[in-house]
């Protein structure tokens, strides 16, 4: 039996001592002291997953005790995912059971590890709990998503003057929607409470992952980071350019990867709208990819007028790319299950450009979260709770 070396605990409360710049302790490297005032930055993301996920999964349980349905599987008329054929009555207490061990795991990641180090089989267990209601999650969620996220700009724009559009726009705000927004929600803040979980529990700090010991991997310094992320983001940016390739000829009429006649009926349907809308996001989402290994994903160029120079906040590249990359999984998966379960997945003549660049969504999703993970270890800078950096 071995036993670990003592060593102050690293919570989300208290900010590591500052190097005396003698002996073994830990290097600011120049960086700023830990600021007691701002120790609690992030401490928000644990009580929020544990908040979430016991409301919904009370939430979940009435609905289940009085006999009512939630709008999931086949009660959400609008899904088309992997349980989109299920009754809603049979997965409605499932749901209350996946929301139910949600909250425990969200609690279980807020409140350890807070006096010291975690087994790693503790550890161990919270990330396989973690990992079980993400995969509910990603079961209960579709493309519907990302389509109404792509298409938003457009809707937004034409909806005042098309009552089709705006109905489609009013859907959004539908329960079934709705209820896959919460359940994508619930997911990431517990993968996110998890995460500072297991580095408290590993001893590092829960906010930036830097070990109390100076010992980090190697992987993750801004030199390194910049190397593996420059590839993700390339990859990232790859696939939803094939994607928007298609749609946009389709909206040209080049049938690419699509027979002509549908084609043709997406002109007659006004389906262009849809394409184009789909295509341009994907085009733009891109572009911005780039800029994560960029310089001017860095620093706005000169064509950013009244912003030019400035320093792009880390957040502004982070967030919105955190949520597409959270978008486009259960995407990707739920148009696989889809093919499969209806032989759709033949990639011929006329309907390669349909299919195929959707089988590689799943790549785009961990490249993207991949890309994005690296841009925040290039410029997350000095910590403001634990001063290392």
């Amino acid at each position: 039996m071995t036993t670990s070396t003592p060593h102050p605990p690293l919570s989300d409360r208290t900010p590591a001592p500052a190097s005396s710049g003698r002996g073994g302790g830990p290097s600011t490297r120049g960086g700023p002291p830990a600021r007691p005032g701002r120790a609690s930055r992030g401490r928000w993301v644990a009580p929020a997953a544990a908040a979430w996920w016991t409301l919904g999964g009370v939430a979940a349980l009435v609905v289940t005790l009085t006999g009512g349905t939630l709008a999931v599987g086949a009660a959400n008329d609008l899904s088309f995912g992997a349980l989109s054929r299920v009754p809603g009555a049979t997965l409605t207490p499932w749901v209350a059971v996946l929301a139910l061990v949600g909250a425990a795991t969200a609690l279980r990641a807020w409140l350890g590890g807070r006096r010291g180090p975690v087994a790693r089989a503790d550890r161990a267990l919270t990330v396989a709990a973690t990992a079980v209601v993400s995969a509910g999650v990603l079961a209960l969620t579709d493309a519907s998503i990302l389509a109404r996220l792509g298409y938003l700009p457009v809707t937004l724009v034409m909806a005042p003057f098309d009552p089709v559009i705006r109905a489609a726009f009013e859907d959004f705000l539908g329960a079934g929607p709705l209820t896959q927004l919460a359940l994508l929600g619930g997911g990431a803040l517990l993968v996110a409470s998890t995460w500072r979980f297991v580095r408290r529990g590993a001893g590092a700090c829960a906010s930036c992952g830097r070990r109390h010991d100076g010992r980090d991997p190697a992987w993750t310094t801004p030199a390194a980071a910049a190397r593996w992320g420059r590839t993700a983001a390339l990859v990232a940016a790859a696939i939803p350019t094939f994607y928007a390739v298609t749609r946009i000829a389709w909206v040209l009429g080049i049938p690419l990867g699509f027979s002509p006649d549908d084609v043709a009926q997406l002109a007659g349907d006004d389906g262009w709208v849809a394409a184009l809308g789909l295509g341009g996001f994907a085009l733009v989402g891109a572009v911005l990819t780039l800029g994560l290994f960029q310089r001017w994903g860095e620093v706005f160029p000169r064509w950013a007028v009244g912003l030019a120079g400035r320093r792009v906040p880390v957040g502004l590249a982070v967030v919105p790319a955190t949520v597409v990359a959270i978008a486009v999984l259960p995407a990707g998966l739920s148009l696989i299950v889809l093919g499969f379960g209806e032989s759709r997945l033949a990639l011929t003549a006329d309907s390669w450009g349909a299919v195929g660049p959707t089988l590689l969504w799943p790549v785009w999703s961990l490249a993207l979260g991949a890309a994005t993970y690296a841009y925040w270890l290039r410029r997350r800078g000095a910590c403001r709770v634990c001063g290392r950096g």
